[in-house]
């Protein structure tokens, strides 16, 4: 009589090969997982402490598999974001994001050891607050104030007239001058009136004044501003980051 096939020995033979591959897959995850948050832990800390920073910042690496881009000393899609960032001219910055397409690591750095870390260049994003702008504004006795007024800022100030204090309330359109942002001014009022706006430039220079100039300076070299917009709690700029070698360790 012939002998029958065992049609379920394929099945005996897949499954525990399945739940091998399975398995494999999930340690190769977890240790590039863990690879992952050593190293971005590792850039954290350096970073919080070259700059000074109130806690670690975070750092994020895309581009697929941690341990293939480790092995090829290329990191690609890098992102680091900032809560806070006080510049060398004390201006605070708020959320700072920094994205670098490209970053070629050393294998002495991966290590652990020093090395030079070559940046492919990026783009920068960050928001300074009114209020810390209106601060650096508030000079020769001058207390300026500053909000959003739809797609411009408005600066308001009080300035002595014939011994009097007037309410001065010039509204304009932020642009970059360098590294300053200058208001380009739209309109202005005067004790709640409407007035030419050489008139606000007058009074203004008559307190010591020349016009409403922010200077947001202490910024890293590599960062280059681009373009200025408005929001609700401050200006957003957004920049380059020139390509640039940073020494590790």
């Amino acid at each position: 009589m012939p002998r029958r096939s065992d049609s379920s020995r394929p099945v005996r033979v897949l499954v525990p090969t399945l739940v091998t591959l399975l398995a494999l897959a999930l340690i190769a995850v977890a240790a590039d997982l863990a690879a992952r948050a050593w190293a971005t832990d590792r850039v954290a800390a350096q970073l919080r402490t070259e700059y000074g920073l109130a806690q670690d910042p975070q750092v994020d690496v895309a581009g697929g598999s941690f341990l293939w881009q480790a092995a090829r000393g290329r990191f690609e899609d890098v992102t680091v974001t900032v809560d806070e960032l006080t510049t060398e001219d004390d201006l605070l910055v708020r959320d700072l994001r920094v994205r670098l397409p490209a970053v070629d690591v050393p294998r002495s750095v991966l290590t652990g050891g020093a090395g030079t870390v070559d940046v492919a260049g990026g783009t920068v994003r960050a928001e300074v607050a009114y209020s810390d702008l209106a601060q650096r504004a508030s000079v020769g006795g001058l207390d300026v104030t500053l909000r959003r007024d739809g797609d411009a800022v408005r600066a308001g100030t009080t300035v002595r007239v014939f011994g009097l204090g007037v309410d001065l309330g010039l509204t304009g359109r932020p642009v970059l001058e360098g590294s300053d942002v200058r208001l380009e001014p739209v309109r202005a009022e005067v004790a709640g009136a409407s007035v030419p706006l050489r008139r606000a430039d007058q009074l203004l220079a008559a307190a010591g004044f020349d016009g409403f100039s922010f200077p947001l300076e202490g910024l890293p070299p590599q960062v280059r501003l681009d373009a200025i917009s408005v929001a609700d709690d401050g200006l957003v700029v957004t920049g380059t980051v020139t390509p640039s070698a940073v020494r590790v360790g």
